[in-house]
């Protein structure tokens, strides 16, 4: 049965005079950052390639991730400015903001609990992803701090936890207890069963909030950027996405 009282009233992108995938929320375009593109020139090819399917704003969302991938507020706003001026430099017209993808370990729990400054989308939306295969024991206390700070959690791609595809009552549960949703662009057509069939049934029961590319470079792109013209994005769209409001 659709959970059809979750669905919240969303303007559909379709009744806009915007592209249906005018703004990335999740993407990987910073230089030297992360396992995204490892020089300038990188990044900018790969913009090029995404503002050439209609993109209007790219959010760059470099991973934070423990010890791993130690980034900072001022390294990412260095390398955004950096890029900034190459796109001007170059004449291609795509606006560039940043925040960044949290993973949910003990190092964002501190975070949280010590009030330290975070990348928000649009100093709302907190991006998250968690380890694939378990759920954090301190998921629930990460979201309640979340919203403490009048910050929205945000999951990144949950068709791809191994702890969701097999308990959708969390998926449920989450989405209560204010958690969005975002939908990496090409997962319904992964090569992974799960996956699909998870991406489906959150499509299907109106539970995405934000689609993005979760793009790290050129190849990925090569194979993402067909899905913005699949039935699935179609249907996305009509049940009414939030990426058109970060314009």
């Amino acid at each position: 049965m659709p959970f059809s009282f979750l669905k919240r009233n969303r303007t559909s992108q379709a009744s806009t005079r915007f592209p249906p995938f005018a703004v990335d929320m999740h993407a990987h375009i910073l230089p030297l950052l992360d396992n995204g593109p490892q020089s300038l020139e990188e990044s900018v090819a790969l913009i090029q390639e995404m503002a050439s399917q209609g993109l209007r704003k790219i959010i760059a969302t470099p991973h934070i991730m423990g010890e791993f991938y130690e980034n900072s507020i001022e390294n990412i706003r260095n390398s955004r400015n950096r890029l900034r001026s190459e796109l001007i430099r170059k004449c291609i017209s795509v606006e560039i903001d940043m925040a960044a993808e949290y993973y949910l370990d003990v190092s964002l729990v501190h975070m949280l609990e010590q009030g330290q400054p975070l990348l928000a989308i649009q100093d709302t939306y907190l991006l998250l992803e968690t380890s694939i295969v378990g759920r954090p024991s301190f998921l629930y206390e990460a979201i309640e701090l979340i919203q403490k700070r009048n910050l929205v959690p945000v999951l990144a791609h949950p068709e791809r936890y191994h702890y969701l595809q097999q308990n959708f009552d969390l998926v449920i549960d989450l989405h209560r207890r204010g958690v969005l949703f975002q939908l990496n662009l090409n997962s319904w057509q992964s090569n992974h069963l799960a996956t699909r069939q998870l991406a489906e049934r959150l499509t299907t029961e109106g539970l995405v909030s934000f689609v993005g590319s979760n793009t790290h470079n050129q190849r990925e792109w090569s194979h993402i950027k067909d899905s913005i013209h699949s039935t699935v994005f179609a249907r996305l769209v009509e049940k009414g996405l939030l990426n058109s409001h970060l314009l």
